[in-house]
């Protein structure tokens, strides 16, 4: 009875810290065991039926009507008026006092007390609209 509670702990307290994950834009670890280990049966894995599927259907799909679709309408969308928009205004303007400033005080900021800030105790807090996979530097980033 012992091993199966055990098994079960694991399963459900690896399975909360892969759900919280965004494996469409898997940032961490991709070795073996790692959040973003992209193997067949990893928690970013990108084959028929993986949670990082980019196939039609799958929840990383790029094309029309798929979460990551980048055309006028999309979620992914970084045109005047999409979600994703950068300039004056926009919900992604990284400018003083706009929703992704990472400058001090910002909702962005990653130094030390910040919202994003990545040592012990940050880092929880950090608004969905300051990660951006698409310029990160983080060589172990996996690539969907």
């Amino acid at each position: 009875m012992r091993p199966i509670v055990l098994i079960t702990f694991f399963f459900f307290s690896y399975s909360n810290f892969v759900f919280a994950n965004d494996v469409c834009h898997c940032q961490g670890y991709d070795g073996v065991g790692g959040p973003c280990y992209a193997g067949v049966g990893g928690p970013a894995y990108d084959g028929v039926g993986g949670p990082a599927y980019a196939g039609v259907g799958g929840p990383c799909y790029a094309g029309v009507g798929g979460s990551e679709y980048s055309g006028v309408g999309g979620p992914e969308y970084n045109g005047v008026g999409g979600p994703k928009y950068d300039g004056v205004g926009g919900p992604a303007y990284d400018g003083v006092g706009g929703p992704a400033y990472a400058g001090v005080g910002g909702p962005c900021y990653a130094g030390v007390g910040g919202p994003c800030y990545a040592g012990v105790g940050g880092g929880d807090q950090c608004p969905s609209v300051c990660s951006n996979p698409d310029t990160s530097d983080n060589s172990e980033q996996q690539s969907n």
